[in-house]
């Protein structure tokens, strides 16, 4: 079955959340093992090996963020490259939150955004005003935050979007901010978490901070779970971690792997209670 962006659709969407996480995988090509400039032709020579109406793809490189926004002929896609160091953010004051615009947002996080914000900002408007196209935001793991914290600075200034999709992401926010998010977009913000995936439990609550936008739930099996009880999570948790005994590697940190997350989105079997 081949999947497709459908702008017109802003409700949760198979074909939207599968092309979302696939350019938040290609997001992660750079030109070379040493330089982590996202490799714009490499990108786009591999989108438009699948689809010729992919136009474009410009990419920025600043500190530890790097970024790209995607053009197609009828949309564009802000998409937020995740890092190793996401974990290294909770260990210095770069997690603690700091006021901005509606609220209060992880500081390490915000700041990874305002690297690349200004300059993918510009390039937006420059191919909205030749050709309005309707945007997604989008990022696997610290890139979720960042596409969260986006999407945000368009609920802040009153622009539309029509969706934001995130994989693998950290909490970005405090619960107050959370709050005021949800409820101007939560119904087409769409937040995936992958069985054990250690990086979503991060900050942690205790810390202040919560997560935003729908819940959607990819169990051992990967199955989608539409908001699922914590009973469920934590019930999975164990049937993953006792089978991660029996494999190599860390379950918490391979559940993370972004190719996890594309996998169930091509399945898209979702449980019913």
């Amino acid at each position: 079955m081949s999947l497709s962006v459908s702008p017109q659709i802003t409700t949760l969407n198979q074909g939207n959340a599968y092309w979302m996480a696939r350019l938040s995988a290609l997001s992660y090509l750079k030109v070379a093992p040493h330089n982590q400039m996202p490799d714009e032709v490499e990108i786009l020579t591999k989108l438009q090996a699948e689809d010729p109406l992919f136009i474009s793809v410009k990419g920025w490189n600043k500190n530890s963020a790097q970024a790209i926004v995607v053009e197609h002929r009828d949309y564009i896609a802000m998409v937020f490259r995740g890092t190793n160091e996401t974990l290294d953010w909770l260990d210095n004051l770069n997690a603690f939150a700091i006021p901005q615009l509606f609220g209060k947002f992880h500081r390490g996080f915000w700041q990874s955004l305002e690297d690349v914000w200004q300059p993918m900002l510009e390039r937006y408007n420059t191919l909205f005003h030749a050709a309005k196209r309707p945007i997604y935001f989008t990022g696997h793991s610290l890139g979720g935050a960042m596409a969260m914290a986006a999407a945000a600075k368009f609920v802040h200034a009153d622009r539309p979007f029509n969706n934001l999709y995130t994989f693998g992401q950290p909490r970005t926010m405090t619960r107050s901010t959370a709050r005021i998010f949800n409820d101007e977009c939560r119904s087409r913000s769409f937040r995936f978490h992958n069985n054990n995936d250690i990086v979503t439990r991060v900050p942690t609550r205790s810390m202040g901070y919560s997560h935003a936008g729908s819940y959607l739930y990819i169990d051992q099996d990967l199955k989608l779970h539409r908001d699922p009880s914590n009973w469920l999570k934590f019930l999975d948790w164990v049937e993953g971690a006792l089978e991660a005994i029996h494999e190599s590697g860390i379950d918490a940190v391979t559940d993370h792997h972004i190719d996890h997350y594309i996998h169930a989105l091509k399945r898209w079997e979702f449980v019913t209670s």
